[in-house]
C-alpha cells in the first residue's frame, strides 16, 4: 500500500494565511480540455453522524487531492493536497485555483483537520508527477496516546463533474475515521469511590488508511445497523497496522483527575460523556485473563493482548489505590469471540462495577453509531463563552460566543431567578445607589427597585402563568413575560439582538449542568475573597470550575448576593449560576461550587442574586 502512498508536505498555518491573499490574485491559465470554470467548495451536507467534539460547522480547514482523466491522457492531479480554509458561513479558499475538466469526472479525497496531531503523511501526490496506479491516496497516522493530545479525524471521498457541480461548488460529506471509547462505572456496594486512572492496554498505535475505502458520497460507511459478526477481516476497520506481523502497541491514557463515583447504583461517566478516547480502528486479540487481576509489582499480562487497566479506591480517609487489569471479551452481536474489533465511526461504551471487597467486574460494552451519546445533554448543546456582563462599548448586556474563551473568567452581573433585571456586583444593594441593567441597558441607580421588589416568577397573582406546572422549560416557555421583566434572560437578550448572532440562546436546565463528577478545579491553586470588582461584571477571576463536557465551559468563582437584602457574599470563594428549572414555587435550581467540589442541582430562594451562563443549540 505504501508504494501507492501520496505525500503531503504540511504548510505552517502562518505561511498559509500570509500567502493566501497574494496567491488568490494569481489565477492560473486553464489547461487544454478544461471548462474554464474554477473548482470551488461549498458547505458540505450536515449529516447526522457527527462526534460530540466535531460537527461540520466546527471544521475550519481541510486538505484535498483532486484527480481526473482527460481524454487521451493518463490520470492527472488537479489539486495537489492543497489546504482549503474558511467556514460554512464565509466560504472556502485555496490557492492556486484549479479548473474543472469539461466532461471528465473528478475524484476528490480530503481529510480534516490538516494539522491533526498524528498524521505523518497525508493524501496528496508528489508535485508535478503522476500516480502510476491512480486513485489510491492514503493517510499514515500515529495515534497520540494521551487523551488531551487527541482530536477527531474526518475523511471524505467524492466524485463530481463540471455539469453537476461547476456552478454550485463541490459538497464534501466528511465521515469519522477513528473509533471513540467511553467509560461508565457504578458502585454496587453503596460505597463512594474515586477513580484515578483508566487505560486501554496493548492497542495498535500506527496504521495506514487507504481513502478508497471511504465510500463515494455516502451518508455513512456501509456498516450493519447492529453489532453483526464481521465476516471479512478489515471490512469495517479499513486501517492496516504499520507492521501487520508485529505492530507497535501502546497504552491509551484517559487522563483522569480523581473522578468521584457515588454509591447510588447508577452509571457514571469517568472520563466524561463527551471527552472520549479516540482509537485507531483495529482488531485486537482479547486477553486470556479470566477475571480482573490486581496489579502487583509487574504487568499481570506481559503479552500484547488487549485489556483495560483501572485504578480506584474507596472515598474515605486512609483508603489506598487498587489497580486492576480487567479482561474484556470481544462482543460482536450477542456472542463472544477471541478478538475485539474497533470499527470506523463506531462508539464503544465500556461498563464496570466497583465493589468494596471483591474485584472490579466487567459488565459489558455497548456499540453504537458515532452520534449516539448516552446522556441527557444534546450533542448540539454549546455553552456561552462567558457569564452575562455589561459591555460599555456596546451599551448593553451581552456575553461571549461559545467558541470565544477570552472572557470566560468574567465575573458577570447578577440576576434573581427568572428576572430580566441585571444587578451590578459592586457594593451593598440600595435603591438609588446600585447600578441595574433594565431592558438590557444600564439604568440610573435611582431606578433600582427594592431588593424584594425585583420582578421574578412566583405564585402571585394566583391563577396566572406563574402558577402552572413546574417543569424544566418553565422560564423559557411558561413564565416568559418581558413586559413585566420576567423570563429567560438569555432568550430575552437574543430577542433584543444583544446576544451573539446566529444562535438560539436560552438558560440551561438543571439537568444540563450534569453531575458533580463532571467538574474539576481548573483555576488558581489558592482561592480567596476578592474585595474590589468592576460594576459591569468584567472582573476576571482565575479561580473557578471546569465542566468537562460539551465545549468545557469555565465557571468563575463569582460569589452572589444574599436572598434577603442583596448583600454581597463569598466573592472569589464560591461560584454560582442559575438554571431555568424551578424546584418549587419559591425556589430554583442552580449550580454551586467551591474549590474542591461542585453541586450542579442546588436549590434555594429565587431572590438570591447569581450569574447566568447561557447555552445555545
Amino acid at each position: 500500500m505504501k508504494k501507492n502512498l501520496f505525500f503531503l508536505i504540511m504548510l505552517a498555518i502562518a505561511l498559509i494565511t500570509s500567502s493566501c491573499s497574494n496567491d488568490l490574485d494569481e489565477v492560473p491559465t486553464p489547461a487544454a480540455g478544461s471548462s474554464g470554470q474554477a473548482i470551488t467548495f461549498k458547505p458540505w451536507a450536515n449529516k447526522p453522524l457527527r462526534a460530540a467534539a466535531t460537527q461540520a460547522k466546527d471544521v475550519t480547514d481541510f486538505a484535498v487531492l483532486a484527480t481526473d482523466t482527460f481524454p487521451g491522457a493518463i490520470d492527472s492531479v488537479l489539486i495537489d493536497g492543497k489546504v482549503v480554509i474558511g467556514s460554512n458561513a464565509a466560504g472556502w479558499t485555496y490557492s492556486p485555483l484549479a479548473f474543472w475538466p469539461e466532461t471528465a469526472a473528478v475524484n476528490f479525497f480530503a481529510f480534516s483537520p490538516t494539522a491533526a496531531v498524528g498524521i505523518t503523511k497525508g493524501a496528496t501526490a508528489l508535485a508535478g508527477q503522476y500516480d502510476t496506479i491512480p486513485g489510491e491516496p492514503s493517510i499514515e497516522y500515529e495515534l497520540p496516546t494521551v487523551l488531551t493530545n487527541q482530536a477527531d479525524l474526518l475523511v471524505a471521498r467524492h466524485s463530481g463533474t463540471y455539469a453537476a457541480e461547476g456552478a454550485t461548488g463541490v459538497t464534501l460529506n466528511f465521515r469519522h475515521a477513528l473509533s471513540r471509547v467511553l467509560f461508565q462505572v457504578k458502585s454496587e456496594s453503596s460505597m463512594d469511590f474515586i477513580v484515578s486512572s483508566i487505560k486501554l492496554k496493548n492497542v495498535k498505535s500506527k496504521a495506514t488508511l487507504d481513502l478508497n475505502y471511504v465510500p463515494k458520497d455516502a451518508a455513512a460507511f456501509p456498516y450493519p445497523t447492529d453489532n453483526a459478526t464481521i465476516d471479512t477481516v478489515g471490512y469495517q476497520v479499513h486501517w492496516v497496522p504499520d507492521s501487520p506481523t508485529s505492530p507497535t502497541v501502546v497504552e491509551l491514557d484517559a487522563n483522569l483527575t480523581t473522578t468521584a463515583v457515588a454509591g447510588d447504583g447508577a452509571w457514571h461517566y469517568v472520563v466524561g460523556d463527551a471527552d472520549a478516547l479516540y482509537v485507531i480502528p483495529q482488531e485486537n486479540e482479547a486477553s486470556d485473563l479470566k477475571n480482573a487481576t490486581l496489579v502487583g509489582s509487574g504487568d499481570p499480562d506481559p503479552s500484547s493482548l488487549f485489556y483495560i487497566e483501572i485504578t480506584y479506591k474507596e472515598d474515605g480517609a486512609g483508603a489506598t489505590d487498587r489497580t486492576y487489569a480487567v479482561p474484556v471479551p470481544a462482543i460482536v452481536g450477542d456472542a463472544y469471540k477471541s478478538s475485539i474489533a474497533f470499527e470506523m465511526e463506531r462508539q464503544y461504551t465500556f461498563q464496570f462495577e466497583l465493589f468494596g471487597k471483591k474485584p472490579i467486574q466487567f459488565k459489558g460494552v455497548t456499540v453504537s453509531p458515532y452520534d449516539t451519546v448516552e446522556q441527557e445533554e444534546p450533542l448540539r448543546l454549546h455553552w456561552a463563552g462567558s457569564n452575562i456582563y455589561y459591555d460599555s462599548g456596546l451599551g448593553h448586556l451581552t456575553f461571549a460566543d461559545y467558541n470565544d474563551k477570552s472572557k470566560e473568567q468574567y465575573q458577570g452581573v447578577y440576576f434573581q431567578w427568572g428576572s430580566l433585571i441585571g444587578i451590578s456586583p459592586v457594593g451593598a444593594y440600595t435603591t438609588g445607589n446600585t447600578v441595574t441593567y433594565q431592558k438590557g441597558v444600564e439604568a440610573a441607580a435611582s431606578a433600582a427597585p427594592l431588593w424584594t421588589d425585583i420582578p421574578r416568577p412566583g405564585t402571585d397573582p394566583p391563577g396566572t402563568i406563574y402558577d402552572r406546572a413546574l417543569d424544566s422549560k418553565y422560564l423559557t416557555e411558561l413564565a416568559h413575560d418581558t413586559a413585566s421583566n420576567i423570563g429567560d434572560i438569555c432568550k430575552y437578550l437574543t430577542e433584543l439582538g444583544y446576544a451573539p448572532k446566529g444562535k438560539r440562546w436560552r438558560m440551561p436546565t438543571s439537568a444540563e449542568f450534569g453531575e458533580a463528577s463532571d467538574y474539576g478545579n481548573a483555576g488558581a491553586a489558592s482561592w480567596g475573597a476578592v474585595a474590589t470588582v468592576n460594576a459591569d461584571g468584567t472582573t476576571a477571576f482565575a479561580n473557578g470550575m471546569q465542566l468537562r463536557k460539551s465545549n468545557t465551559p469555565f465557571f468563575p468563582a463569582s460569589g452572589f448576593r444574599t436572598f434577603s437584602t442583596g448583600a454581597l457574599d463569598t466573592v472569589g470563594v464560591d461560584g454560582f449560576a442559575w438554571s431555568s428549572s424551578p424546584s418549587n414555587s419559591g425556589s430554583g435550581f442552580f449550580l454551586s461550587f467551591f474549590s474542591s467540589a461542585a453541586s450542579p442541582a442546588s436549590s434555594y430562594y429565587r431572590t438570591c442574586g447569581f450569574p447566568v451562563r447561557c447555552v445555545a443549540e
